[in-house]
């Protein structure tokens, strides 16, 4: 019996999880424009505030987890009740599926090493505050090549710029720019990113307009992040700092996490090699990410002489060594209000003929006071420890993006409130679904890797349990 054809738009953690995880019951194709991690062919143009990371997108098989070192952490329950169509309880199995799938480990063996970790920060006199734990394995994945799909899933290159509708609100198929034709599908996911998907679902919109489709774009979350100060404390917290899980290879690192006005803020405390640091070192520029992605360029490793706290995280990161010093940066990663209004579209450039994806990133006032205050909220909590505090004068200037795009096309229990249902199907289409970060209505402070895979893992079975009904 022919299995029904799944086709996946956009070869991402999403979309490769998702391909890992369908091939039991369907025929998979990807369908990918990029063919590079970074392919000048699709720019994107910040008109808001400015992205700083640079590329906070990826393209090409795998997409972003070619560029980044995914740190992995579970969103917080609260967040879930306020926010998401359902209660994290739903997304638990799928959290401990992808979990091994994303770092060799077991996430019960995490869990256990998070509830570890805390009572040693407890013992040191931190605050009884929230700690959740962000494990990083030793090692970054690109999930195409982890995963094995290469072979096991057609791949298509192409620049998606439509789709075909029957009657009944079913897509048949996707279209394709230039040559590329079509790819005929019985169903198809979105998996382009928070940046890429909302762009497809408003050229659907311009044809097929919806309710849910008015969302698309809207309600958008990126993560500001950046270093916003720096402590003294009398305590030896770098022992604590990037702890190794026992019996593994991978370290664990327990944000400190404050609620203001329903937002949740967290800061790590990054141990500095020097106190008081010169302008040059408040800026942001970090070379670990590079590391991370290239350990073997010897420039990387040049660059780390003028950045001495990088040496102090590198030589913990992969190497266990843990150099005293009772100095620390403070680096913020906060949730930020859902932007309401439009923030993710396209336009054509009129010079070049080139469609640039546009993103408008804004923090309000208010919530900026809202984050300043939070800084003050971490020194008092830590007062029994710190011995001297300050906030680097320019610390909002220095945020940037987390690139973790999300809420561009967010679950929603109705087509008033988002673009997709429950199970990530657009509402009012009968076989459209979208399965990346764009579908996550918040994440807290968690960055959306894991929580993008557990999405993914549980629209297969969805996927599957649909197929299963219609044979």
């Amino acid at each position: 019996m022919t299995r029904p054809r799944a086709v996946i738009v956009g070869a991402g953690l999403g979309g490769c999880m998702l391909a890992h995880a369908l091939l039991a019951t369907h025929e998979v194709t990807l369908v990918e424009r990029g063919e590079s991690v970074e392919d000048p062919r699709f720019p994107l143009r910040d008109v808001g505030l400015p992205a700083v990371t640079e590329p906070h997108t990826g393209a090409g098989l795998g997409g972003s987890t070619q560029l980044w070192h995914n740190g992995l952490i579970e969103i917080d329950p609260d967040v879930f009740e306020a926010h998401w169509p359902w209660p994290k309880t739903v997304l638990d199995p799928y959290y401990e599926q992808a979990f091994p799938l994303l770092s060799g480990l077991p996430l019960s063996k995490v869990r256990a090493a998070i509830e570890d970790l805390r009572c040693r920060y407890r013992a040191l006199g931190m605050p009884e505050a929230r700690l959740p734990g962000l494990y990083y394995p030793r090692w970054p994945r690109n999930l195409w090549t982890s995963l094995e799909l290469a072979g096991r899933v057609a791949v298509v290159r192409g620049d998606v710029n439509g789709f075909e509708l029957d009657e009944g609100g079913r897509v048949t198929a996707v279209t394709l720019a230039g040559a590329a034709g079509r790819v005929a599908a019985d169903v198809v996911v979105l998996a382009a990113g928070g940046l890429g998907t909302p762009v497809l679902l408003q050229k659907l919109a311009r044809h097929h307009p919806l309710p849910a489709l008015d969302h698309a774009g809207c309600h958008y979350e990126d993560h500001p992040m950046g270093f916003v100060g720096e402590v003294q404390v009398a305590v030896p917290l770098y022992r604590l700092w990037n702890y190794q899980v026992p019996g593994t290879d991978g370290n664990l690192r327990l944000p400190l996490v404050v609620v203001r006005k329903g937002m949740h803020i967290s800061f790590q405390l990054r141990p500095a090699a020097t106190y008081y640091r010169a302008s040059r070192r408040e800026r942001v520029g970090s070379v670990l990410n590079l590391l991370r992605r290239n350990p073997w360029n010897p420039l990387n490793y040049v660059k780390l002489l003028s950045h001495w706290d990088d040496v102090l995280d590198i030589l913990s990161f992969k190497f266990g060594i843990r150099l005293p010093t009772r100095h620390y940066t403070l680096v913020m990663c906060a949730q930020t209000p859902a932007q309401p209004e439009l923030a993710v579209w396209s336009e054509v450039d009129a010079a070049t003929g080139q469609e640039v994806r546009i993103r408008n990133w804004v923090i309000s006032d208010a919530f900026r006071a809202e984050l300043r205050a939070s800084i003050d909220d971490v020194f008092a909590a830590m007062g029994p420890v710190i011995t001297s505090s300050r906030v680097f004068p320019n610390w909002f200037e220095q945020l940037y993006t987390g690139a973790h795009h999300s809420g561009t096309a967010r679950l929603s229990a109705n087509a008033q409130t988002g673009v997709c249902d429950g199970d990530g199907l657009v509402h009012g289409l009968a076989n459209l679904y979208v399965c990346d970060g764009s579908a996550i209505p918040a994440s807290g402070i968690a960055n959306t890797g894991l929580t993008i895979a557990a999405l993914a893992l549980r629209l297969a079975d969805h996927l599957g349990a649909r197929a299963a009904r219609s044979t």
